[in-house]
């Protein structure tokens, strides 16, 4: 073929594409598998071709070797070695980083994707040249997935008859076997040694050992092996004599086999012991099936190991008992458990049923989200413990009351169809229901801040003595409804206690115009060790208006203050985690402000704050905390009280929390009219909250700071600088350093917070003792690494800027607050998008993970000039500079520049030059913030 010819061939030749940006393994693995056919020479004629037939192929391909790589490619190379050529593509799911346990190969399941590779090893275009390389191991490789379901069948049949037997799975012909070995020297013939008194303990050793007995010796002598199953039970070994003729030697070597015949553990079925179960308590009626266990081992012979370790430790109890002759050593108390014998606890029952049926209490009422059917959940009872302590509550004195785990199982079971139902006795006509959701993703920074978080622990550990460990979190917001409409405290609340027979209905509210925002400060007891648990210490709660007393690193700060100046012992260190939220992310500047004044009003020593990374809270230990919350708070529903007609008619003229504000602007007695209505909602909540514990220490609650405790604080920052205001966030510099508190001696061992840093292999992080001391920086922290790719987020996905932002770092409406939108929002995506704002405050290169529909650019920050895209879209009428971001004057924007205001035009030499497709036009639409 000529080259010319060879150019055109390849020409038409083309190869299936798949995005150059994997978002995890799986399609790293496509892709991967995608470009080694391109680089070995492989493709198909066409593009269409190329996207139908071949991205078919490579789909259905890796989906093959997944399967193999995450149930265990060493496995089944053990049976059956799958080509080499696939050998790269293997060890990239990583089964063991996932919750469940690694899934097991199943012969449907490999016959499927055996089917799926054999069909393409018949198809043309497989057959041409260019997939020489591939097609021969492809085959084998369908071959190898096909042999081993067969296998997996056969061992599965093989298991079943096994199981069912009735007769030892062992024959003793067929496993003995007797070897003659060279002559050596020996004291007497014909007596057998038994070889396992000799062997050595270690496995490889004792194979060795056995094996090498056919030279250890300088005379004949028989062996003896017995297998029972795959593993060697015994081994005798004997000396023949050399004057004996070769019939002598076989009868010799005969006795002496059944002899030790005589003296093998005869190991029985279940099948096998059970028939012998059943046929003997048909001759003698029923008996304890220990006491037959026992029988059948002693008459028979049996060594075969117990099913279970609970019936081991029944079946040692037994021999104890027979060896010391004593029928009555073990008694059976199960007859305790029913009968109409049983009266202990009848008083108790009789007022929990009285309890269930509210005829004690009327206002044992709940809700539950948009549910109609005939389960009532309690929302007196929020677990098991605090309902038997209501029913002792109304009980007489002396009572018996019975333990919590015997009153779970007087309920009716949570599914009748389970074999665990038959420990339900279905006294109470109630059921209790847990339901779990957890749901976490995937950070780039995830190792790095949990190593930050263990030296976090370590450092707290190491002094103890002078340091408080603070975990703070906000809970998701508690819908609040209006005057007669309660809605649900927990929108998807787990169930409690429930009751039959009955059924509420809650008002279906998705939109409220109040919330409570629950808060959560943990004071952890710390260990002394590293591997004990963090996960205790004292709780403290706090109930706040999402309007009037909305969450803000000053408020948290504030709040935290008043605790631990009331606390018993003053500690010079405090050592805080939180989330990484904004009001909450160290390396906001309100944040570090409000931190200062907390440093320097409880006149610490050392100060040190770790957050989580975005979307990773629950490895913050206070987040396990929100699950005891929802214990109390998911039984109950909200509502505030109704306040004067006037106020009322203001409220309904307010469709968001800003309107809320600007109305109280206006009306100054609004605020404190909203408050109290809110106030009986609140103490609700208190009180249930109050019932909650951690580990036997109940949960106290505690006031939202007032305006007045955040001014007090934030004016500590004037010893700083007088000139500071709480609107100038610009101040960094502090002159003042108090005397230390804690000795000398403590105050020589403080240094910085180190920063992790990897070790040579770099799959893991140094320890904290290794850098400690140390000058550390943040280069090893991954996003940093990370390059950044310019219009990344616009080669995504085709956004238009839909809304601005203002950021609360900067306060200024800079276009890196753009919201894009792809398409029009909806009428409802609109309002969620504007509840959404209303809830949050944004800061410059923030996400909105919550919000599908919208999207901003987190690449740019307060300093990063205006996007383009802010003139080109034609939605906002504002003339702002493109340096700054200030107003300008529009007789000044028109030009072949973009706008700049009088102090950018004059500092900025370089201006950016508009192309004629971005050429600003003055637009006559407006777009509503």
């Amino acid at each position: 073929m000529s080259i010319w010819n060879l150019r055109k061939f390849l020409s038409g030749i083309a190869r299936n594409k798949f995005g150059n940006s994997p978002r995890n393994a799986l399609e790293k693995l496509r892709l991967d598998l995608s470009n080694w056919i391109k680089n070995n020479g492989g493709g198909w004629k066409g593009r269409d071709a190329a996207q139908s037939i071949g991205k078919k192929f490579v789909t259905d391909l890796t989906s093959a070797l997944w399967y193999i790589d995450s149930r265990s490619v060493e496995t089944l190379n053990q049976k059956f070695k799958i080509p080499v050529i696939f050998d790269e593509f293997f060890g990239r799911s990583q089964p063991e980083s996932y919750k469940s346990a690694r899934p097991k190969f199943n012969s449907d399941e490999l016959i499927q994707q055996n089917k799926k590779i054999l069909n393409y090893v018949k198809l043309s275009w497989m057959l041409q040249n260019r997939f020489n390389w591939l097609k021969e191991s492809l085959y084998k490789f369908g071959e190898i997935l096909a042999k081993y379901s067969e296998y997996l069948d056969h061992q599965q049949i093989r298991s079943k008859e096994i199981k069912n037997s009735l007769t030892p799975i062992v024959n003793e012909i067929e496993v003995g076997s007797i070897e003659i070995f060279s002559a050596n020297i020996w004291p007497e013939f014909w007596k057998p040694l038994n070889v396992n008194e000799f062997c050595p303990e270690e496995r490889m050793k004792r194979h060795r050992f056995i094996e090498g007995l056919d030279s250890a010796f300088l005379f004949k002598v028989g062996v003896y092996k017995y297998y029972h199953g795959t593993a060697q039970n015994v081994i005798y070994i004997w000396q023949i004599n050399l004057e004996a003729n070769e019939t002598e030697i076989i009868n010799k070597n005969y006795e002496v086999r059944t002899k030790l015949k005589a003296q093998l553990q005869i190991f029985h079925i279940r099948a096998m012991k059970k028939e012998l179960i059943e046929n003997f308590e048909l001759q003698v009626g029923k008996c304890e099936k220990a006491r037959l266990r026992h029988i059948i081992s002693d008459l028979l012979g049996d060594f075969s190991a117990s099913e279970n370790s609970a019936s081991q430790k029944v079946d040692e109890r037994v021999d104890i008992m027979i060896e010391l002759g004593d029928p009555e050593f073990i008694s059976d108390l199960r007859h305790l458990n029913s009968g109409p014998t049983n009266c202990k606890y009848d008083t108790f029952w009789n007022y929990g049923k009285k309890y269930f049926e509210s005829t004690i209490n009327e206002t044992v009422l709940t809700v539950d989200e948009r549910r109609h059917d005939m389960i009532q959940h309690l929302a007196q009872a929020i677990s098991i413990r605090d309902l038997r302590q209501q029913v002792t509550n109304l009980c007489p004195p002396d009572t018996e009351i019975p333990s919590e785990q015997w009153v779970r199982l007087q309920f009716w079971p949570r599914n009748p169809t389970y074999l665990s139902s038959l420990k339900y006795t279905g006294k109470l006509d109630a059921k209790f229901m847990v339901q779990s959701r957890q749901l976490r993703c995937n950070h780039i920074d995830s190792h790095y801040a949990s190593a930050l978080f263990q030296y976090l622990k370590e450092l707290a550990i190491t002094f103890k003595d002078y340091s408080w460990l603070i975990f703070m979190d906000d809970k998701h917001r508690c819908k609040v409804g209006e005057p007669g409409y309660p809605v649900a405290a927990v929108e998807r609340g787990k169930q409690v206690i429930v009751s039959c027979s009955k059924s509420f209905i809650v008002s279906d509210h998705d939109f409220t115009k109040c919330e409570i925002i629950p808060s959560v400060i943990m004071f952890c007891d710390i260990p002394t060790s590293i591997e004990e648990s963090f996960y205790q210490g004292k709780v403290y709660a706090r109930l706040k208006d999402s309007i009037f007393q909305p969450s803000n690193p000053m408020r948290h700060n504030t709040e935290l203050y008043n605790l631990l100046k009331n606390d018993d012992i003053q500690n010079p260190f405090l050592f805080i985690y939180t989330d990484g939220g904004p009001d909450h992310r160290v390396n906001y500047l309100q944040v570090q402000l409000s931190l200062i004044s907390l440093f320097m009003s409880l006149d610490l020593d050392l100060l040190v704050a770790v957050r989580t990374p975005s979307g990773h809270s629950w490895k913050n230990p206070v987040e396990r905390i929100m699950s005891i919350l929802n214990l109390g708070l998911q039984c109950i529903g909200l509502m505030r009280t109704e306040m004067d007609k006037e106020f009322e008619e203001l409220i309904k003229c307010c469709n968001s929390m800003e309107d809320i504000r600007n109305k109280a602007k206006e009306e100054p007695h609004l605020k404190e009219q909203f408050l109290n209505s809110l106030f009986p909602t609140i103490e609700l909540m208190e009180n249930l909250i109050k019932r909650l514990e951690l580990k036997e220490e109940p949960f106290e609650t505690f006031k939202p700071a007032s305006e007045e405790e955040m001014t007090v604080l934030w004016n500590s920052l004037l010893l700083i600088d007088d000139s500071l205001t709480i609107e100038d966030n610009s101040k960094k510099n502090c002159h003042i350093c108090n005397p230390v508190r804690c000795d000398t001696e403590t105050w020589l061992k403080i240094h910085n917070f180190p920063d992790p840093i990897p070790t040579l292999d770099g799959k893991k992080y140094k320890s904290f003792e290794e850098l400690y001391g140390k000058e550390t920086t943040e280069e090893y922290r991954p996003s940093l690494k990370e390059k950044k790719k310019s219009n990344e987020n616009n080669n995504e996905m085709g956004f238009r800027p839909s809304t601005l932002i203002q950021c609360g770092e900067c306060d200024k409406w800079h276009v890196n607050d753009v919201i894009y939108s792809k398409s029009k929002l909806s009428s409802h995506e609109n309002d969620e998008l504007t509840r959404f704002l209303d809830e949050i405050q944004y800061t410059c290169s923030d996400t909105f993970y919550d919000i599908s529909s919208s999207k901003v650019n987190n690449t740019l920050t307060c300093n990063s000039p205006i996007e383009i895209l802010y003139y080109s879209s034609k939605l906002f009428k504002e003339s702002l500079c493109f340096n700054c971001g200030a107003e300008c004057e529009e007789e000044n924007n028109y030009g072949e520049y973009f706008p700049y205001c009088e102090d950018c035009s004059a500092s900025v030499k370089n201006k950016k030059r508009r192309s004629k497709e971005n050429k600003f036009v003055k637009s006559s639409r407006c777009k509503n913030v």
